[in-house]
């Protein structure tokens, strides 16, 4: 069966906001500009890849762009009403310099220069991607943690205190939660099963490995990787996130159809979702 056009597929992790919209921007609409501005900092000077986001007092919905190798980022002015907007941005290992908020008024392009500065922690703007690439180790040895992150984050791991006995414990208590789980809500299984089903002959062994990742013998031994912002053609985007209506809801297996609605299962409930973001 052919699938329509408007048809698509998406991986949604955990969070509390849904990307329903990820728009290349045509050349025409790059001139109808309702907020623009630079984006840099002392030790990079103007930063490509930086993701400014953007919402309005009141509003369920964030609109995002990207900055290009100049530092510039433009909302379109058809994804900005009037309104009062706060700024925020995203680029690991920055935080914007103070908060930022802007008056955008219809027809009138508002200009905003964002300066950046160092966080003093970046542990948690990590991914994890970038948690599995800072781990020491072969990629078969880590191949089992790709397993962890659909219930919890491996910043998870990497802050806490376990030695390999106290790991071996929590997979036991793992087992006994349903595959739909989450850390936010643990579902415990109607019938308990064995841990070794789910982790394996060598689950001592991952336990000793997770116990050298951790900070159960003081801080880390090994240095911290970050993935390259995003650079060119990639940042020639338009991102629309909508707010969830409460917390957690999980959105998985995200489709769109042929008239923009939005429809979605719940990873840890037997629902379906629908978002129109026309309302």
């Amino acid at each position: 069966m052919t699938m329509p056009p408007r048809r698509f597929l998406l991986a949604v992790t955990a969070g509390l906001a849904l990307a329903a919209g990820l728009d290349p921007i045509p050349a025409a609409a790059q001139s109808a500009v309702a907020l623009t501005g630079r984006v840099t900092s002392a030790g990079e000077g103007a930063m490509e890849g930086v993701v400014v986001s953007a919402k309005k007092a009141g509003s369920k919905v964030t609109i995002s762009v990207v900055s290009d190798a100049s530092g510039r980022f433009s909302f379109p002015a058809a994804k900005l009403g009037s309104g009062d907007y706060a700024l925020r941005v995203r680029a690991t290992g920055y935080e914007l310099d103070g908060p930022v908020s802007v008056d955008v008024v219809l027809a009138v392009t508002r200009e905003i220069d964002l300066k950046l500065r160092k966080v003093a922690d970046i542990t948690p703007q990590m991914t994890n991607a970038e948690w599995i690439a800072s781990f020491p180790g072969a990629p078969e040895q880590k191949k089992f943690l790709y397993g962890c992150v659909g219930c919890h984050t491996l910043e998870r791991i990497a802050k806490s205190k376990h030695d390999a006995q106290g790991f071996m414990q929590v997979m036991k208590r793992m087992a006994t939660y349903a595959n739909n789980s989450h850390v936010e809500r643990p579902q415990v299984r109607v019938v308990a099963r064995d841990p070794m089903r789910d982790f394996g002959p060598d689950s001592d062994k991952q336990a000793a490995y997770l116990a050298t990742l951790n900070q159960s013998s003081g801080s880390w031994s090994y240095p911290l990787k970050t993935l390259p912002r995003v650079a060119g053609k990639g940042t020639r985007v338009v991102i629309t996130e909508y707010d969830l209506p409460r917390k957690p809801l999980l959105p998985h297996d995200v489709i769109v159809d042929r008239d923009g609605v939005v429809w979605f299962s719940q990873f840890d409930e037997q629902f379906l979702g629908r978002l129109d973001p026309k309302t």
